[in-house]
């Protein structure tokens, strides 16, 4: 059988399960080039488990059609997107233990009836058929992995792994941190972290009973979490790319919603249009489910009722983006729905709007999440006493200087980074991907020339920031943000 080569009509043939983004067909590359990286680093055997099962079968009633959500270290490692695969990276194979090779690739059977339903998966083959055969082949060809196995062989493998380990240790990738009491990493008494409750931490206890029965005593298996996010979290000029994509692919969709906003009367006909812009640019689908919340609705940080009666005159937040390949936008702005910004909500707005724009002269390497929240709720507080509340403002909140975090990691996940944020504390790093989504939530009451104003307001204004060698760059400078512009896009304009 002659080679199998990547190309475009493979990738198209999977893209169902092998998201490549704007790498084509030299994705294969960056994922040879990121498990060579972490072989380097390790001292020991690291084993990486994909999610478990299907989307929705750990129900009785099995929810079909549901888009799966890999466990974002297996498809950095491997680009493979659907259940029951593990990597094990030995970086000892090469010239150790005769018969272990530096990477082996486990991954169910072949199973047509399972196509039948979902459509092509990979998977080894059952029988050793020319298709069979061919199908292995692709697999090999598109994860640069030569070592393939069946699933169900992993077990005995990772015993001869661990009798034979010439360390008394191996890593697997599971959410394991140490910190301090408060969260933070600076000095001062440490705590354990560890995720209890997701198929991570399942497959490592699965391992431990495996490593018992093996009888090797004092044999480790430590997580490998911090060496992962070392090497995942600065993202790689293809990835760049695909956020840049994304970006556009949402501020297209924003724009060409904010043309059509008057005519929506509910949250759920706004948040669908808004919606199909997003989907039919990239068929990668959503970040997240869209936030669109109007008036009062808009203090709540996390809401995704979405299906209220959109009242004139009020603002409407909109928290949305779109995915392409693996990487993600997440823009959130805030606007108003008859086209204009009443004098309330543009002092409000214009607040938040500068907090935003003052985050960008911190952010660079160096500096940390955590400082940046200080700084900058600081100063949203600041402007809100001398331009509001100096001025005989009144304000009901449910908090008290900071809502919510300033910013947050992006990458293969929307939220990325360890699940704890203990990465508040970490100096940034050239080609981190980090959120600016500082806000405003309350019930405000001011007079402003001769006319009292009240109402219940939320206010966020996010955009996507590159963290670059001597600052930041804005990845959505170009969705526009200024009260100006916003208004203008409404009525159907383009300022120049």
């Amino acid at each position: 059988m002659a080679k199998v080569k990547v190309s475009p009509a493979l990738l198209r043939k999977y893209s169902q399960v092998f998201p490549v983004g704007s790498a084509g067909i030299k994705y294969t590359e960056r994922l040879i080039a990121r498990r060579q990286a972490h072989l380097r680093e390790l001292d020991g055997f690291a084993v990486f488990s994909g999610v478990a099962r299907e989307p929705g079968s750990e129900h009785i009633w099995i929810m079909s059609g549901l888009r799966i959500f890999q466990e974002p270290a297996l498809i950095h490692l491997t680009g493979i997107n659907q259940p029951k695969v593990i990597l094990v990276l030995n970086p000892k194979g090469k010239h150790g233990v005769p018969g272990q090779p530096r990477e082996v690739l486990f991954i169910t059977r072949k199973d047509p009836a399972k196509e039948f339903w979902d459509g092509v998966r990979f998977g080894y083959p059952k029988d050793p058929t020319p298709e069979g055969k061919r199908d292995l082949e692709e697999l090999r060809a598109l994860t640069g992995i030569k070592d393939i196995r069946p699933f169900e062989e992993f077990p005995d493998f990772f015993d001869h792994l661990v009798a034979k380990a010439p360390k008394p240790f191996g890593y697997a990738y599971y959410h394991y941190y140490e910190a301090n009491a408060d969260g933070s990493t600076g000095s001062g008494g440490r705590k354990v972290i560890r995720t209890k409750s997701d198929y991570n931490w399942e497959f490592k206890q699965d391992l431990l009973k495996r490593i018992r029965r093996t009888g090797r005593k004092g044999f480790e298996l430590k997580s490998c979490v911090d060496l992962h996010f070392r090497l995942r979290l600065p993202l790689e000029p293809e990835q760049v790319k695909d956020c840049d994509i994304a970006v556009k692919f949402t501020g297209d969709a924003f724009a060409e919603t904010m043309r059509a906003i008057k005519g929506f009367k509910d949250e759920n006909a706004l948040s669908a249009f808004l919606e199909w812009g997003m989907r039919k640019r990239s068929p990668a689908g959503l970040s997240f489910p869209n936030i669109v919340a109007a008036g009062k609705n808009a203090t709540i940080l996390h809401y995704l009722k979405n299906d209220e009666p959109i009242v004139p005159g009020s603002l409407v937040l909109l928290d949305f983006g779109v995915r392409f390949g693996t990487m993600h936008a997440d823009i959130t702005r805030t606007v108003p729905v008859n086209g204009k910004y009443n004098p309330l909500q543009a002092l409000l707005y214009q607040i938040v709007l500068d907090a935003n724009k003052e985050t960008l002269k911190y952010a660079r390497p160096g500096e940390t999440i955590r400082h940046l929240n200080r700084k900058v709720w600081t100063f949203l507080e600041e402007q809100l006493q001398q331009r509001f509340f100096a001025k005989g403002g009144l304000a009901q909140r449910s908090y008290s200087g900071q809502p919510h975090g300033l910013s947050h990691l992006m990458g293969e996940q929307e939220h990325d980074g360890d699940p704890y944020r203990i990465y508040q504390d970490y100096p940034l790093r050239t080609g981190w991907q980090i959120s600016n989504e500082p806000g405003l939530y309350g019930h405000f009451e001011i007079s402003l020339g001769g006319r009292r104003y009240s109402e219940w307001i939320g206010i966020r204004v996010e955009d996507d920031l590159l963290i670059t060698r001597d600052g930041c760059r804005n990845l959505s400078a170009a969705l526009p943000k200024e009260i100006p512009e916003i208004e203008a896009l409404i009525a159907g304009k383009t300022l120049r």
